[in-house]
């Protein structure tokens, strides 16, 4: 509230990006400049080939496939905002006529862009405040354990990542789409410097996505002699670029996993890896995803724990036999219907009203149930089931899944065969290779329902 001069009582029923606007008007204000009633600053025109070049998102280099034992993570931190502050990115000050007739304005890497040396920006003055704020409260959450510094820095976190958005924005009084694709310039930029000069310390680049970078030592150097070369690679990078890159840790173990529907090309955003300090680092698998049951969340973690204290690629493949074990420890417990209700329920936010739905999906079903029961069914809507037969005939398709608050686990008998697929997803999705023998064991379960169905007929 103090940040963005709006009273408490309005500011929570604001969006952030009212929170945020209500700080640029300040600043424009603070600047002299007139506040528009609405966006008066409409895209230049350009050529098809000036398109193809400028209008890119951030860099990304494209992970390996695998499992890598010591392996450094370093972070610009809140990298586009610090570019927009330190490079005073806004909508006046990109391509002003002022620096172009005396070519003093800062030149945009890679595009035919400049920005303004001579004035500050209303969005760069904006952003100042926040970002400021922002790295002391994450440098205080690093060595204090309080949740009002916590809360603190995802509030400021976010009112920095929708001030990059509003930049693009079609409606932002204060945005233009050109000083978006400043931003976007200097981090393909930046991220490709910072490459290089990890490739000069002898680091190769495992991953790369916008703002982060993975390195892996190829001189092989001791775990703590690396760390201490990769912090030096931070200070470097920073010395560069004039934005502050962290050292966010040192992995034992890192596992990059491939893509679903070809597990030859890797997934950008598919990773797991746990810390010298043993925190985890998830990213893309079930844990991450709120439409998965709590059976198979507290699966998967059990599966992540089992590699906890590993410090080496062949410690962790001794390590997959435990693993193995885990799951099939779950799969007996899904089984012997040793589930609570709580574990089953897949909790999915419903995406249109209930007659609006063409197929029969799980959550489709469920909405309709929901409406059934009295209860207004709309888009954005959560609905809580549990799934009782996959395999439904289509014509009964309300056979498939119940509500969770009707689910008796004394008249209901919840889809084993299905919950037991969930689980060897699960176990799959965070490995970069193959298990076919968990066909066979899937196959055992199904075709022991099949012969308990048989004999209670």
């Amino acid at each position: 509230a103090r940040i963005s001069r709006v009273p408490m009582q309005r500011l929570c029923r604001v969006t952030i990006g009212g929170a945020l606007q209500s700080i640029q008007y300040y600043n424009a204000y603070k600047l002299g400049h007139l506040i528009p009633p609405f966006k008066k600053s409409p895209e230049g025109f350009r050529s098809g080939m000036d398109l193809i070049t400028n209008d890119r998102g951030g860099h990304i280099f494209e992970p390996l496939i695998g499992v890598f034992d010591q392996v450094v993570e370093l972070d610009f931190s809140s990298m586009y905002p610090s570019l927009m502050w330190t490079y005073n990115v806004s909508s006046e000050t990109i391509n002003c006529k002022c620096c172009k007739e005396d070519g003093t304005g800062i030149k945009v890497p890679g595009i035919d862009f400049h920005i303004c040396a001579k004035r500050e920006g209303i969005i760069s003055k904006s952003i100042g405040l926040p970002l400021k704020k922002r790295l002391k409260y994450k440098e205080y959450n690093k060595t204090h354990n309080d949740l009002r510094y916590k809360f603190v820095d995802i509030a400021l976190k976010w009112v920095l990542v929708v001030s990059f958005g509003y930049l693009g924005f079609k409606n932002a009084r204060f945005g233009k789409i050109e000083a978006h694709q400043t931003v976007c310039a200097f981090a393909r930029e930046f991220l490709m410097r910072s490459a290089e000069i990890a490739t000069k310390h002898g680091c190769k680049i495992i991953h790369g996505i916008v703002d982060s970078i993975y390195l892996k030592d190829t001189k092989g150097r001791t775990p703590e002699e690396f760390e201490r070369v990769t912090k030096k690679i931070a200070r470097e990078i920073l010395d560069h670029t004039k934005i502050p890159m962290s050292w966010d840790g040192r992995y034992n173990i890192i596992v990059f996993l491939p893509s679903k529907v070809d597990r030859d090309i890797p997934a950008l955003t598919h990773y797991w890896g746990i810390k010298t300090n043993g925190e985890l680092k998830v990213r893309g698998v079930e844990v991450r995803r709120r439409d998965i049951p709590k059976i198979v969340k507290d699966a998967q973690y059990a599966f992540f724990e089992v590699f906890q204290g590993v410090v080496s690629v062949e410690e962790f493949m001794k390590k997959i036999p435990d693993a193995k074990k885990k799951l099939y420890e779950y799969i007996s417990k899904i089984t012997s219907g040793a589930v609570s209700k709580e574990e089953l329920t897949i909790k999915q936010k419903i995406s249109r009203s209930p007659s609006q739905y063409k197929n029969n999906a799980y959550q489709a079903v469920a909405a309709k149930q929901l409406e059934r029961s009295g209860v207004i069914a709309s888009a954005g809507k959560n609905v809580r089931y549990i799934i009782l037969n996959a395999d439904a005939d289509p014509n009964f398709p309300e056979k498939k899944v119940i509500l969770s608050d009707l689910y008796d686990p004394k008249r209901h008998q919840y889809d084993k065969k299905k919950y037991i697929e969930l689980l060897k997803r699960a176990f799959e999705n965070i490995f970069p290779f193959e298990f076919p023998e968990l066909e066979e064991v899937v196959a055992n379960v199904n075709q022991k329902s099949v012969q308990r169905n048989l004999l209670s007929f």
